[in-house]
């Protein structure tokens, strides 16, 4: 199920996508637009839907948030599960790379402990991680 050539999504993909006008929010626009016609190539995990949660409604938009999760459960039924691996892995790529968030070093970890090929991100800081692929939300779009 896992692994191979899924690319798993950072929260900001979605939220840039939705966003105001932004450098990136075309590019996340045509990802989002290209994975509702095939998501073959990407997953999400369980973290993604909590930040996903957690900032529209911290924003106020509640509705919002309700409506992006259900969203992405019928794009990705199956999220990656977090659990005690990931987190172990997170905990170590937080000690290692101090300017790396917590919820990112996570997502770091989802890759890493269920061999996915890399993470889309508009986010520079996963590239601190050695061996972690990126892959770049502008590059993506435009077929690079």
């Amino acid at each position: 199920m896992w692994g191979g050539a899924l690319k798993l999504l950072d929260t900001n993909i979605f939220i840039y996508a939705q966003g105001q006008p932004h450098r990136f929010r075309d590019a996340c626009q045509m990802l989002v637009a290209s994975m509702e016609e095939d998501n073959s190539l990407y997953a999400i995990d369980t973290e993604l839907l909590q930040e996903i949660l957690h900032v529209y409604s911290a924003r106020g938009e509640r509705a919002r948030a309700l409506r992006t999760f259900d969203r992405l459960l019928l794009l990705f039924p199956n999220p990656a599960p977090v659990g005690k691996g990931e987190m172990v892995v997170a905990r170590q790529l937080v000690e290692a790379y101090p300017t790396l968030l917590a919820r990112d070093a996570i997502h770091a970890a989802v890759v890493q402990t269920n061999g996915l090929e890399g993470i889309v991100t508009t986010d520079r800081a996963f590239r601190e991680i050695p061996g972690l692929v990126v892959f770049d939300s502008l590059d993506l779009a435009s077929g690079r």
